[in-house]
C-alpha cells in the first residue's frame, strides 16, 4: 500500500513537470522566433517541439485520473465542467466584446497562452469549490 501511495502523490508532481517543460519550451521558442534566430526550415519543427511534452502530460494526467477512487475522480469531473463552461463564457465574451469594439480584436495566434492560463486557472477553481462541496 505505500509504494502505491508514493507513486501516487509523486505523479502530479511529475505532471507539473511536463507542463512547465512545455511552457519553458514555448518561452524559449517565442523568444528565438522573435529575434530571428531560427532558420526558416527548422521554425515550423521549433514550434511543435513544446507539444512532445504537452502530449506526455495528458496522457499522464488521464492515467493519473484512472488510478483516483470514484469521489476524487466525481470531483475532478465536476471541476472539468466548471473549467469547461468558464473557459467558453470568457472566450464568447471577449469575441463579442471585441466585435463590439470594446476592447482589442487579437488574433488567436497571440491569446493562446492567456487560454491556456484561464483553462487551468479554471480548473483550479472548480477543484477548489467542489472539494469544499464534499467536505
Amino acid at each position: 500500500m505505500a509504494v502505491t501511495a508514493k507513486r501516487r502523490s509523486g505523479h502530479p508532481y511529475r505532471l507539473l513537470w511536463l507542463a512547465m517543460v512545455s511552457a519553458g519550451l514555448s518561452l524559449v521558442v517565442a523568444l528565438l522566433r522573435r529575434e530571428h534566430l531560427l532558420p526558416a526550415g527548422v521554425e515550423t519543427v521549433a514550434v511543435l517541439v513544446p507539444v512532445i511534452p504537452l502530449v506526455a502530460f495528458f496522457l499522464g494526467f488521464a492515467g493519473w485520473i484512472r488510478g483516483l477512487d470514484e469521489l476524487e475522480r466525481l470531483i475532478h469531473l465536476e471541476a472539468l465542467v466548471v473549467q469547461f463552461g468558464g473557459t467558453g463564457i470568457l472566450a464568447m465574451a471577449y469575441g463579442a466584446l471585441a466585435r463590439a469594439g470594446a476592447v482589442p480584436d487579437v488574433p488567436a495566434s497571440h491569446a493562446y497562452p492567456f487560454l491556456w492560463v484561464a483553462i487551468f486557472v479554471f480548473w483550479a477553481i472548480g477543484l477548489a469549490v467542489v472539494r469544499r462541496k464534499y467536505r
